[in-house]
């Protein structure tokens, strides 16, 4: 252990030379995405819990929620660096991959409410079959995603040489890749449907617009820093531009926005439920 490490953290390298400011960010991001989960979840549970859709929000929160608790603890851990697969680096190491899960599961889960508004529609034959295509393609990240936390593990090669280190990174890389193209694509056809059939006025098509870009945009800046070695040539030397475009923007960015869409999405729910209230509680089950 280093002298300049706090004594009572061991297993301490060195210092880690991501800015403070940024670990400070990151933590005060994800404990306000947190809370605010918590909060809609309990609020969801109470008021919609009778409406059948409501069902594929309640996924989202129980992601989004697991993603956050698990983030606040692991930016606080890269104060420092550990020694290689010491058991804070391993745990460090799996919390990110979970994490990482989880944010690509809620963001799947989060689309699927897009498709919802698409499939009431019926406009288009196959559209049905987008569900199945969403389940397999969550159930085969899930599992890949899985196994790579494990497996890696094992690799005890220096980490320039690791090579399930590597596509692990690739890995991850693509699911983002993945995600980007899932918005763009979903939400252009939704977009189109909003202007088409629901004629919807220019102040929601606005805000809609914004919302898939920020998703959309936050999730490239993600596949740019992992794929830094194609990209650029080589990796970024600024390690707070990294962290920035690599972990702080990806992860807050859907985290608020999703969290956003969903509060809108309570309030329109609960005022539509509003005047059933003395009716029979059967009639909320849509």
């Amino acid at each position: 252990m280093v002298a300049n490490c706090p004594s009572w953290m061991h297993y301490c390298v060195d210092w880690k030379d991501w800015s403070p400011a940024i670990l400070a960010i990151g933590m005060a991001a994800m404990l306000i995405a947190l809370v605010f989960s918590v909060v809609l979840l309990v609020l969801y549970r109470k008021n919609t819990h009778k409406l059948v859709h409501m069902r594929q929000h309640y996924k989202i929160f129980v992601a989004l929620i697991i993603c956050t608790a698990l983030r606040v603890p692991w930016w606080g851990m890269n104060v420092v660096k550990y020694e290689n697969h010491s058991p804070p680096d391993v745990a460090q190491q799996m919390i990110n991959r979970i994490c990482l899960l989880t944010l690509y599961l809620s963001q799947s889960f989060y689309v699927q409410t897009w498709l919802r508004v698409i499939i009431a529609l019926r406009q288009y034959r196959g559209e049905n079959g987008l569900k199945w295509l969403f389940i397999i393609m969550d159930s085969v990240v899930s599992v890949l995603m899985g196994v790579e936390i494990i497996y890696r593990e094992f690799d005890k090669a220096p980490e320039s040489n690791k090579k399930i280190y590597k596509i692990g990174v690739y890995f991850i890389a693509s699911c983002s890749l993945l995600t980007c193209v899932v918005y763009i694509v979903i939400g252009s056809v939704l977009l189109f449907k909003l202007r088409t059939y629901f004629r919807c006025n220019s102040k929601t098509i606005m805000g809609f617009v914004i919302i898939s870009s920020l998703l959309s945009a936050s999730a490239l800046s993600r596949v740019i820093c992992l794929f830094q070695d194609f990209i650029f040539g080589h990796h970024i030397k600024n390690s707070n531009i990294f962290a920035s475009f690599a972990y702080l923007l990806p992860d807050s960015v859907p985290c608020i926005c999703i969290l956003v869409m969903q509060t809108m999405t309570y309030v329109v729910e609960y005022k539509k439920r509003q005047p059933l209230d003395n009716q029979n509680e059967n009639e909320y089950v849509y």
